[in-house]
């Protein structure tokens, strides 16, 4: 299992675009071969920046998600917004663990 966390912040006043663009892109990447998670959450402490967390079957299903046609064009619009922060980074874990 491959679980990822991104970070982007945009300039406050294009909070409501990013909202929209990563509420159409979770729903679509839920439905993508290998994606067991994908979550979308505003950091509190910090306004316009929001995280990613992904959870996926392996590494090379999320490396496929990556190079669909409409990622380029989304991190292009968060680039036209004044994005500030747009990082992602992988973690390859083992299998989960019921802790609760």
């Amino acid at each position: 299992m491959v679980i990822s966390l991104g970070y982007i912040t945009v300039p406050v006043q294009h909070e409501g675009s990013v909202v929209k663009m990563l509420t159409d892109l979770a729903a679509q990447t839920r439905t993508e071969p290998g994606c067991l998670a994908y979550h979308v959450s505003r950091d509190l402490d910090a306004p316009g920046r929001f995280l990613i967390t992904e959870y996926w079957a392996s590494l090379e299903q999320m490396q496929t998600h990556l190079a669909l046609p409409h990622i380029g064009p989304a991190v292009q619009a968060l680039q036209g917004m004044g994005v500030t922060e747009l990082s992602i980074t992988a973690y390859q874990a083992g299998e989960p663990m019921q802790m609760m």
